[in-house]
């Protein structure tokens, strides 16, 4: 069983700890709050590792965040082991995508029943990830702490859309087949090791907070107000950078040894 009780400690959940709706929502909330979204083991050459305990040790004791296999995979355990039924599921990323071209499916989700409903949860979708999980329920708005999302019916699949800037925007496409641990690591390999892989050409990261997200896209830091504002900046420096992962989104830089170089390295393009 997964160290369930270090995890809930980890993003303060003091919930039930049953499968019901609210708890769902409460644990989806805390946990993309509390860890980060970011690319910092790709982006600098090193491995990562989707089994339970290497996920727990890295998220927990090292102070660091991941991308969507590690925080979904993670999140599936604990929700399994507090009686909810999952199913890991794969997408197509579509955000920023032309309509013409084709995309790998490359993003895990998963699909959770509780109460006799089935939701949708994602805790690991960068600096739009969802803040709580939405039915499964197509052509319906709906709302999250971080703005409303809808799923539209694609054919036999599902788009998921948030409106931003009071236009909806496709973010990714998927079906319901059930994806299992071994399709991970093939996807996990590929995304975190190919030459043109996003997470291994810049650095990324992402926190939601009660009043808005940070993002971070290599030098351009930004922080997504909920009224609609936006802040940016444009850092300029390794030790600029590294101060915004350790205050901004609480990531500890430290363990990660090419972490200085590689940053060197796009400041200068």
């Amino acid at each position: 069983m997964t160290d369930i009780y270090s995890y809930l400690d980890f993003i303060q959940y003091e919930g039930p700890r049953r499968p019901t709706r609210k708890a769902l929502h409460e644990l989806h909330i805390k946990h993309t709050r509390s860890i980060p979204f970011e690319s910092l083991s790709p982006f600098t050459g090193m491995g990562v590792k989707l089994d339970i305990d290497s996920l727990l040790d890295k998220f927990i004791n090292h102070r660091r965040g991941g991308y969507c296999y590690e925080h979904n995979l993670l999140f599936q355990r604990v929700l399994q082991d507090m009686g909810f039924t999952v199913t890991g599921l794969a997408a197509r990323v579509r955000m920023n995508v032309p309509d013409d071209v084709a995309t790998p499916r490359s993003h895990m989700l998963l699909l959770v029943e509780a109460e006799g409903e089935r939701f949708i949860a994602d805790t690991g979708f960068g600096g739009l990830t969802l803040t709580a999980p939405i039915r499964l329920v197509a052509d319906t708005i709906q709302d999250t702490p971080h703005g409303p999302y809808r799923l539209l019916r694609r054919s036999e699949a599902f788009c998921l859309q948030t409106r931003t800037r009071n236009e909806w925007q496709d973010l990714y496409i998927f079906d319901l087949t059930q994806q299992h641990r071994q399709d991970y690591e093939v996807f996990n390999w590929y995304t975190s090791t190919h030459p043109t892989s996003i997470f291994v050409n810049n650095l990324i990261a992402a926190r939601p907070t009660p009043t808005g997200r940070h993002t971070l896209h290599n030098s351009q830091y930004s922080f997504y107000h909920l009224d609609g504002t936006t802040e940016r900046t444009q850092l300029s420096s390794v030790s600029e950078i590294k101060q915004v992962l350790e205050k901004e989104f609480r990531i500890t830089t430290s363990g990660v040894p090419a972490l200085d170089s590689r940053i060197s390295a796009i400041l200068a393009t």
